[in-house]
């Protein structure tokens, strides 16, 4: 979306660019949503949501659910989604890979790329752990309150960081506590030296490393690796897990640069 401060934009449709941000609220936890629950998530007025979506039914973008008063993502939606992932074989040249490492310290592996103010996990792998958090494929991590968004940020350049802040200001997403900001300004500052971000969320008992992969023209993937603080200790992941994901994420480059051609 355009900001109130930018120049005005005239090939931008405005329409279709709140189109694509309704269909964004859709994903692996969010199957099935509402008109009023939309407006929440996109800011957009009701009378607004209800004609777009109503567009979006007429055009197979989205379905009513049978018996409820809601919405779900619709066959057009879904092969959008299928020629998107066409040629992505890179993906499970890489699944094995994320495995290993998940199986070796019984953690939670995971490989995403930005969307707006998230990360959205493309593979996620886990190790034999019950105290893993529930996440898949499709899910979306804070960019600014995650390991993974942490080590997209580390590579962005300073204004394109500042940019994203204040989008997310803007939008209500972007707030932290005091404590955070100065945890994300350390990992950000320690990045180029370790090749890698530590995120520890004490409330929770997990701790996530977390490293960049960078192809040309700015575009980056992000490679995590968590789990319980009991089984990763910060001195493990420091030491150990930190580094074998920064050399992961190497491994991965040529994988995913080959990907693109495919």
């Amino acid at each position: 979306m355009q900001t109130e401060a930018s120049e005005p934009d005239r090939q931008f449709v405005t329409a279709l660019a709140r189109g694509l941000e309704i269909l964004r609220c859709f994903d692996a936890e969010r199957r099935m949503l509402g008109t009023t629950e939309i407006a929440h998530l996109t800011g957009l007025a009701q009378p607004t949501v209800w004609r777009l979506c109503h567009t979006l039914q007429k055009t197979g973008f989205l379905n009513a659910v049978p018996g409820k008063e809601k919405l779900q993502l619709g066959v057009a939606a879904i092969a959008l989604g299928g020629a998107a992932l066409a040629g992505q074989e890179a993906l499970e040249v890489i699944r094995p890979l994320l495995q290993s490492l998940a199986d070796r310290y019984q953690a939670a592996v995971a490989l995403g790329r930005r969307d707006g103010d998230s990360i959205v996990y493309l593979l996620r792998c886990q190790g034999n752990s019950p105290l893993l958090m529930n996440l898949r494929v499709g899910s979306r991590i804070p960019l600014f309150h995650s390991a993974i968004g942490w080590a997209y940020l580390a590579c962005c350049a300073p204004e394109e960081r500042s940019g994203l802040l204040a989008q997310a200001s803007a939008s209500g997403k972007g707030g932290a506590d005091a404590a955070e900001q100065q945890a994300m300004a350390k990992a950000l500052a320690l990045y180029p030296a370790r090749g890698f971000v530590f995120h520890e969320r004490p409330q929770y008992q997990i701790n996530t490393v977390a490293a960049t992969i960078e192809l040309p023209v700015g575009e980056r993937y992000v490679v995590s690796c968590g789990g319980p603080a009991s089984l990763l200790p910060q001195a493990l992941m420091l030491d150990e897990v930190g580094p074998l994901l920064a050399q992961l994420a190497r491994e991965l480059q040529p994988i995913l640069l080959m990907g693109r051609h495919v």
